[in-house]
């Protein structure tokens, strides 16, 4: 059976619940949701290394989604003599490499290097696209402006926001049974949604399948009112089935 686990649930500037990162298992094989630089951590509180990701789609080009991936492709080159798969939504090849990789990666010791050097690169355009039977819809969320940024639909059942302000439009096209929404604890913020701004823009019954993800450490300060509005917080290594 296909499941989502959540390997950090922590907003970009949280220590204590890792960078917010998920992974699908299906078929035997795993591909991460982003790659933070907590991803190895996190892997190792679920008993897994590096080398046990085959694949990762990537959300966009933050630090706390995307830093993990200098080690992974060096790891998985070097020590391990394999390349996952790297899928890339509209948009976010050039961010990722150019503006970002290239720097750190784009030169090793046998000379130049590119991103394809360390990952199958897989550039998605604007159709679903399956890992191990699992069927996966990007959608761009409502992040960072003018930033390519992405969330997933999975298999028809749950809805990942990726980091975004409310989506309601998105939600609704969807009818997703189980939801993964970012959340800020502030009061507000320009590109993640507070929980006021979740709670003025999902009616009750879209909020009771709403778990939300990637918050700060002192989210145990929000707990009650939270599980009143809301399925509640997710947590680092729950489980969902897909």
């Amino acid at each position: 059976m296909a499941a989502l686990t959540m390997l950090g649930v922590g907003h970009s500037e949280a220590i204590d619940h890792w960078n917010n990162n998920a992974m699908i298992e299906a078929g035997g094989r795993r591909l991460l949701i982003d790659a933070g630089y907590t991803i190895k951590f996190a892997l190792r509180d679920r008993g897994l290394a590096l080398s046990d990701i085959d694949a990762i789609f990537l959300t966009h080009v933050h630090a706390d989604h995307c830093f993990g991936l200098e080690r992974i492709g060096y790891e998985c080159r070097f020590q391990h003599g394999f390349k996952p798969t790297l899928y890339l939504p509209p948009g976010v090849y050039e961010e990722l490499w150019e503006h970002t990789l290239k720097g750190v990666m784009g030169q090793v010791g046998e000379g130049p290097a590119e991103l394809a050097d360390f990952f199958d690169v897989v550039l998605l355009g604007d159709k679903p696209f399956e890992f191990e039977g699992v069927r996966l819809t990007h959608f761009q969320n409502q992040h960072t402006p003018e930033k390519p940024s992405y969330g997933l639909m999975i298999n028809d059942h749950l809805l990942f926001s990726g980091d975004t302000r409310a989506i309601p439009e998105v939600v609704n096209r969807f009818s997703p049974e189980v939801i993964l929404h970012d959340a800020t604890l502030s009061d507000w913020n320009p590109v993640h949604a507070s929980v006021q701004e979740l709670c003025e823009s999902y009616p009750a019954d879209i909020r009771s399948r709403m778990h939300l993800m990637s918050y700060e450490d002192f989210f145990e300060e929000h707990r009650t009112h939270v599980e009143q509005e809301f399925a509640g917080f997710a947590f680092q290594g729950q489980e969902f089935s897909l």
